[in-house]
């Protein structure tokens, strides 16, 4: 568990270098714009933003197995992204560590995923990227992963006008390599999102996370949250960040999942020129 956190910690300074550098114009440039805290809180939820922002998200899960405890998660997943002219190249790498204390207890990396989003560069009310989307059997034990390699489509459709920021982002995985005994990866993952993003930088949204294994028996493949969340987008010295917490009751759960889970993270936002 301690090599993975270091790990989680060593992936943060090193984007937060990154985004630094990018983040600095060099003297040619001009200055960058104001960027208010509306924007701001709306940009949290934009998974195809043209800047770096590095969201950390704790997920603890309740009442989980057959004896009601208590499990956490810690996962990165950096937005990064690359100029081609006329189009954005959105990379957005996903790095977990896991404690489950049901059925075994265990900690440490599950499997690492990455997802590619070719996008406009120029945005308007409608956003929309696709591309793919990689795993890899990174897992430090075989309770945290698949032991599998994967790989599928991804795409994301976004509405964004005035206070309003929706969408719908969507992958599908499936294994084509790995460790056969393990069984195959076919999985899907659907996320909608509603928010709305008030002129002083708070916001609300419902954000859940809803899968489908199409390996699982039929009363064990979905996975339904609902809730929401909080949080507020702000200003700290020279660094734009965000503060976020909410809580989701799973209303469909595989056997062995938490009943319900509460969330929060912190997103640190690197805003470019615009």
């Amino acid at each position: 568990m301690k090599k993975g956190l270091r790990m989680l910690l060593l992936l943060s300074a090193v984007l937060a270098v990154s985004a630094r550098a990018q983040e600095a114009p060099s003297p040619a440039e001009p200055t960058r714009s104001i960027v208010t805290d509306q924007e701001l809180a709306i940009s949290v939820h934009n998974p195809l933003e043209d800047f770096v922002k590095v969201p950390v998200q704790s997920t603890t899960g309740f009442q989980l197995g057959s004896h009601n405890k208590v499990g956490d998660s810690w996962n990165i997943q950096p937005v990064v992204p690359f100029s081609l002219n006329q189009w954005d190249l959105i990379a957005r790498p996903s790095l977990t560590v896991t404690y489950l204390p049901s059925p075994h207890e265990q900690s440490g990396l599950e499997d690492l995923q990455t997802s590619f989003f070719l996008t406009p560069a120029k945005e308007g009310t409608w956003i929309w990227g696709a591309g793919p989307i990689f795993q890899f059997p990174t897992a430090s034990s075989s309770g945290l992963g698949t032991g599998r390699w994967s790989a599928g489509p991804t795409a994301a459709l976004l509405y964004s006008e005035g206070p309003w920021f929706n969408g719908i982002l969507a992958y599908q995985l499936m294994s084509f390599a790995g460790n056969r005994d393990r069984g195959s990866v076919n999985f899907t993952y659907i996320e909608p999102e509603i928010s709305y993003n008030f002129e002083s930088g708070w916001y609300v949204q419902c954000d859940p996370s809803i899968t489908y294994d199409w390996t699982a028996e039929a009363t064990n493949a979905w996975t339904i949250p609902m809730g929401a969340d909080i949080g507020k987008a702000f200003k700290m010295g020279s660094q734009d960040l965000s503060l976020q917490g909410g809580a989701y009751d799973l209303l469909k759960r595989p056997d062995g999942a938490p009943q319900w889970i509460a969330r929060i993270s912190v997103t640190f936002l690197f805003p470019s020129a615009h």
